[in-house]
């Protein structure tokens, strides 16, 4: 298998960041970025929900992120939004309707 490239995000390591959901705003670390996804420190991996929104710079664009694993003090997550332009923040009392 052939490893990805990775692209310039102009992230530095341990560089601050911002996890968005339902209405929290939490600052981060991520200590690893790639196309991806990410590994986040500077959390309690137990407190977040299993999707959430990242912002990897403070002007930069949104991030759907699904957690694929936790510890204590880290979550490692891959990026869900193939189109960054089309992702929505994550706000937890949406209700979906079923569809027939």
């Amino acid at each position: 298998m052939r490893r990805e490239r990775r692209k310039n995000f102009r992230v530095e390591w341990n560089s601050p960041a911002t996890i968005y959901y339902d209405h929290f705003v939490r600052p981060c670390i991520l200590s690893n970025v790639s196309n991806r996804g990410a590994k986040i420190t500077g959390v309690r991996g137990a407190t977040f929900p299993d999707e959430f929104m990242l912002r990897v710079t403070p002007h930069g664009r949104l991030r759907k992120c699904l957690v694929l694993w936790r510890t204590d003090d880290a979550l490692g997550v891959q990026f869900t939004d193939s189109n960054a332009s089309a992702a929505r923040p994550i706000v937890a009392n949406t209700v979906l309707e079923p569809t027939n």
